[in-house]
């Protein structure tokens, strides 16, 4: 891929962007297996759900038509855990006809366990969970690029909303992305096949919040919670139906007719190993070949 334009960031107002990122996780992004208990799964997933900032308004009367839907009794979180499958799969029916977009990172970390980069050293936890955040931030970046130069605007910016989980080192992890950012405009990269594309990320525009009265962040966990229910077998509720139905929305790469790599990104790397066959039918459904 060649190298993206870095002369066109000009100096923008750091308050607004065009697009609004909003970041979530399912499974835990611990690297030690716990063996002790039951629910324990190898299975980790990180995503982002994408919208411009003329959209980012409506993020929650789409929640609120969602919880409508699905007759929740909860108080204000809508949470993809608590529903039933068929309300899992009916929330995500109505999020892939929303103006949105879905990116997601999905690994096995059984099979990344044993793997060493010589440059990077062999994964910790933060080590694990940062590189994950790296390669969907590459992607996010990339696409806010992308949709822009296709709209013929310079701005490109983009909002990062985390949902605020326990364990998680904020502070360190704002610094890991200063320094990711700081790297994309010197061409510096580890692992540099992609590489955060400069001007869309800034560290005044990175946010922690809770999802409790979020509306972005509730998206953004049916999203990356559904596609962890579909990649992970051993879940109770396990069901491919509703991330398959978010196709519409998750992005590919120009010129390719999947999403695989790109919008839904599969670990280990095909060179580093592979995934239980169980647990292959979500991959399939978005263009990987095993």
């Amino acid at each position: 891929m060649k190298r993206f334009d870095t002369l066109n960031l000009g100096i923008q107002n750091m308050t607004m962007a065009k697009y609004h990122v909003y970041i979530d996780e399912a499974g835990d992004p611990g690297v030690k297996p716990k063996t002790g208990d039951p629910s324990w799964t190898d299975w980790f997933a990180i995503g982002a759900v994408i919208v411009s900032d003329a959209a980012n308004p409506d993020t929650v009367d789409w929640v609120k038509d969602m919880k409508e839907a699905a007759r929740s009794q909860e108080g204000p979180p809508l949470h993809y855990r608590n529903l039933s499958p068929t309300n899992q799969a009916r929330v995500c029916r109505m999020l892939s006809r929303k103006k949105a977009r879905v990116l997601v990172v999905a690994s096995h970390k059984d099979t990344m366990r044993s793997h060493y980069n010589p440059r990077l050293g062999r994964a910790n936890d933060q080590k694990f969970y940062n590189w994950c955040l790296r390669l969907l931030l590459e992607r996010v970046t990339e696409w806010c690029y992308r949709r822009s130069l296709f709209e013929k605007i310079d701005d490109h910016s983009a909002r990062i909303v985390f949902s605020k989980r326990g364990g998680h080192k904020y502070e360190e992890l704002k610094d890991y992305l200063r320094k990711l950012e700081a790297q994309s405009l010197t061409g510096n990269l580890i692992l540099s096949k992609r590489g955060i594309v400069p001007g869309v990320i800034h560290d005044k525009r990175i946010e922690v919040e809770s999802d409790m009265n979020h509306a972005g962040l509730q998206l953004a966990d049916i999203a990356v919670s559904s596609f962890f229910n579909a990649a992970n077998s051993l879940a109770a509720k396990h069901d491919l139906e509703p991330a398959k139905t978010l196709k519409p929305i998750v992005p590919t790469m120009p010129g390719c007719k999947t999403a695989c790599d790109f919008g839904l990104l599969r670990l280990p790397f095909a060179h580093q190993g592979q995934i239980p066959e169980a647990d292959r039918g979500i991959f399939e459904e978005y263009g990987y070949i095993f």
